[in-house]
């Protein structure tokens, strides 16, 4: 066996990239130029592409995009209407909670304390996770 590397190695990862929409221009070019070339390389694109769904070269598999669309509206709008009938509870349960003469005022900053820490935990890993979700090298993948 021939101790130097097969050029075919390193074109494989740049196959599995093209599926997934992940290349450069650059390295798009340049696969494209080797599977022009290569039969193994361009069998191996199809079968990857026939895996997923795609069989033409550039070809994303195909998505429902609207039943995508349609989901993410209705769980926005769910939790929208969870949000909003439960603001006003919680509003009225904090004010019935402060004006309720028989709880000691130890009793009443304790809690106030330990709700306002769990706000604050809440708040971070929101703000955590809308910060991964907007940087997630992942979420153009198509499985």
């Amino acid at each position: 066996m021939n101790p130097q590397t097969d050029p075919c190695d390193s074109f494989a990862p740049l196959i599995s990239g093209a599926l997934d929409n992940e290349l450069t221009q650059q390295q798009r070019q340049a696969l494209h130029l080797h599977l022009a070339h290569c039969e193994q390389c361009t069998r191996l694109y199809q079968e990857l592409a026939e895996q997923r769904g795609a069989v033409k070269f550039g070809v994303a598999p195909p998505t429902d995009a609207a039943e995508t669309t349609s989901t993410r509206f209705w769980n926005r709008f769910g939790w929208l209407l969870i949000v909003l009938g439960v603001l006003p509870l919680l509003a009225y349960g904090v004010y019935q909670f402060s004006q309720d003469p028989t709880l000691p005022l130890w009793v009443k900053i304790t809690s106030g304390v330990t709700v306002l820490g769990l706000l604050i935990l809440f708040a971070n890993v929101l703000r955590e996770r809308l910060h991964n979700a907007k940087n997630d090298p992942y979420k153009k993948v198509q499985l």
